[in-house]
């Protein structure tokens, strides 16, 4: 019998509304629920269902209504919740990796430059160049370090974004729809190479996702109906 995987984030009560006009208008309501270290999770909902503001609350980047989020590091869980602003970047910066759908790299900074970047901000710099040159590498752009992201396809751009978010070796990936902006057979090659990746390394992954496909490879699947997180039946 497997030994169940350890509990990396715990969602415990989760509410996000916003407030328009002196109204509020809720968008995930009580979510309660547990990720497992080194699974993949698809999340699934129409456009506007609260998919990428739960990830954004998972991240730390928006925070709560309502409930906390707590993810388990060096044995420690820490809740992300009661973080000041600064104490939730830091905490980001070593633990979690993010992938956008529109990449969201600075075009001001080389292709090694993203990548290494992470890991300068989270203090890692002497080797940061060498271990970021070996991940684009093994991405397939190891010879285009030096590249601008405006000379580089779509899907080039997001295997360096997916370079740059497991550059610092996080526990946690957040992929929101990083392959939406893709064509079919790019998002395709995209995607295989970032499970390959993720589980290589033994990451959680939790990605956004329209494509149906993709339910198929995951661990779990989840929904996100009128607030609430549902798993596929």
């Amino acid at each position: 019998m497997n030994n169940p995987k350890p509990t990396l984030i715990t969602l415990d009560n989760l509410s996000k509304a916003y407030t328009e006009a002196g109204r509020s208008h809720p968008v995930l309501e009580t979510i309660t629920w547990n990720f497992a270290e080194g699974e993949f999770v698809a999340l699934f909902g129409k456009s506007g269902s609260g998919k990428s503001t739960l990830l954004n609350l998972i991240s730390g980047i928006d925070k709560p209504s309502a409930g906390s989020v707590r993810i388990r590091q060096n044995g420690r869980i820490a809740d992300i919740t009661g973080m000041s602003d600064r104490e939730r970047t830091l905490f980001r910066r070593v633990y979690i990796g993010i992938i956008f759908q529109f990449f969201n790299l600075i075009p001001t900074l080389t292709v090694l430059e993203n990548v290494t970047l992470p890991l300068e901000l989270a203090g890692r710099g002497r080797q940061s160049r060498v271990h970021a040159s070996e991940l684009l590498e093994r991405v397939g752009l190891g010879d285009r370090l030096s590249t601008f992201p405006d000379k580089l396809s779509g899907g080039e751009q997001q295997r360096v974004a997916i370079a740059r978010a497991l550059s610092h070796d996080p526990l946690l990936i957040l992929a929101d729809e990083p392959t939406g902006n893709l064509d079919e057979s790019t998002g395709d090659s995209v995607l295989s190479l970032l499970l390959e990746l993720t589980r290589d390394a033994g990451k959680t992954l939790i990605m956004a996702t329209h494509a149906p496909e993709i339910a198929e490879l995951a661990d779990r699947v989840l929904h996100i109906e009128r607030g609430k997180l549902v798993a596929n039946s």
